[in-house]
């Protein structure tokens, strides 16, 4: 397949690239400039590359840069600012119509990079038959147009998909927040009772992209591990693997992210139970990372 990806050189684009070129598919990124050009242009002869720092000014040029490809990842992580989020809403607009304009000749794919944090916290455990996003994390709410954009947009040409991402492992924010509870020598978690954290490891998540590609899959999936980790189990094991005895509970998350601890702070401040059903009932789906088994492993 002839794939276009955006956000290729981040911690979930560079992982989904790796998987599509492993696989035997060509990949055109774009990138912001030469020097992440030529990064791409190392992978091989199937990977390639256009310039295009996409911002509110620029994003409406994929409309035409992705037309006629077979499918369309959109995996760009814009910074969360008004501006970003305006040109996260043009971006996925204009990959819409480049892919309608492409569907007028043949099949395509068109997935939409989103957030588990849409649907906010749940009671037990739910799949994809629970679609209820009236309780959508504040932070995620921008998100919920864009699936619906997507998913819509869908023909008997055209595949939209719409992939709720867990929190990714393995490359991202949680390892460095296990490395800075170890140089810490403190573990930092939100003062939270009970929590559920819906996990993936950024392999098992690049699989999943390449299988919806692949199999021309519709609608919503959920991007997470068949069991999510309780915060109290996940604290034990960062406190076992490395040997740390304080544990420090903040009662306001978000005062600290920008600390040593970071981003995944936040992800202790929701309670999500999630079951990827679909993706394990229609495509046989399986994993092969499992978070709590990572931790244990976990290199310093």
């Amino acid at each position: 397949m002839r794939v276009f990806l955006t956000g290729a050189t981040g911690s979930v684009g560079s992982s989904v690239l790796e998987n599509l070129l492993s696989h035997g598919h060509d990949v055109t990124c774009t990138v912001r400039n030469e020097e992440k050009g030529q990064v791409i242009a190392s992978k091989g002869d199937r990977a390639h590359y256009i310039i295009l720092d996409i911002n509110d000014k620029t994003a409406h040029q994929l409309a035409e840069l992705a037309v006629g490809y077979d499918a369309i990842i959109e995996c760009a992580q814009l910074p969360f600012t008004n501006e970003g989020v305006i040109a996260q809403e043009i971006s996925v607009d204009a990959l819409i119509q480049a892919a309608k304009k492409t569907a007028e000749t043949k099949h395509v794919s068109l997935v939409y990079t989103s957030g588990i944090g849409v649907i906010g916290n749940t009671t037990g455990v739910i799949d994809e038959d629970h679609d209820d996003t009236s309780h959508s994390w504040e932070f995620s709410t921008p998100r919920i147009l864009r699936e619906k954009k997507v998913i819509n947009a869908s023909t008997e040409n055209l595949h939209g998909v719409s992939l709720r991402v867990s929190w990714v492992y393995g490359n991202s924010t949680v390892d460095h927040w296990i490395r800075a509870c170890k140089s810490q020598n403190k573990i930092v978690v939100a003062n939270q009772n009970d929590t559920y954290i819906p996990f993936i490891h950024h392999e098992d998540l690049a699989s999943m992209f390449r299988i919806l590609i692949e199999q021309r899959a519709y609608g919503m999936f959920f991007a997470v591990e068949p069991e999510s980790a309780s915060l109290q189990s996940l604290i034990e094991r960062v406190a076992a693997v490395g040997n740390i005895h304080e544990i420090e509970r903040v009662d306001n998350a978000w005062a600290h992210i920008s600390g040593p601890y970071g981003f995944f702070l936040l992800g202790h401040t929701l309670n999500e139970q999630v079951y990827p059903r679909r993706l394990i009932e229609l495509y046989g789906f399986r994993h092969a990372h499992k978070i709590l088994d990572w931790v244990s492993s976990f290199t310093f």
